[in-house]
């Protein structure tokens, strides 16, 4: 009767088909990430540029979040977050 050893997950068995991602991918990875926040919450955008300290650099920026939010707002893309934002303050 041959002795079987009992393996656990995360064995080297399991683990050879896992590859880090090299470090190349972030960029890409981050732009997909800030596209989608800029898409998808223009409100959280708007509000920071609206916290920043008061200068003329910073109140056109605020000027032109508030553009985009109006943008993403027209064109149905920022009421699936303000739906979100709604539900969790319930």
């Amino acid at each position: 009767m041959s002795q079987q050893h009992e393996r656990y997950v995360g064995t080297e068995d399991l683990e050879r088909g896992l590859v880090p991602t090299p470090l190349r991918g972030v960029p890409v990875i981050t732009g997909i990430a800030i596209a989608a926040l800029l898409l998808f919450n223009s409100q959280g955008l708007l509000g920071w540029t609206e916290r920043l300290s008061s200068s003329p650099k910073n109140a056109w920026i605020a000027s032109r979040a508030a553009d985009w939010h109006d943008l993403m707002t027209s064109i149905g893309l920022a009421q699936p977050m303000q739906h979100i934002r709604a539900w969790l303050s319930d």
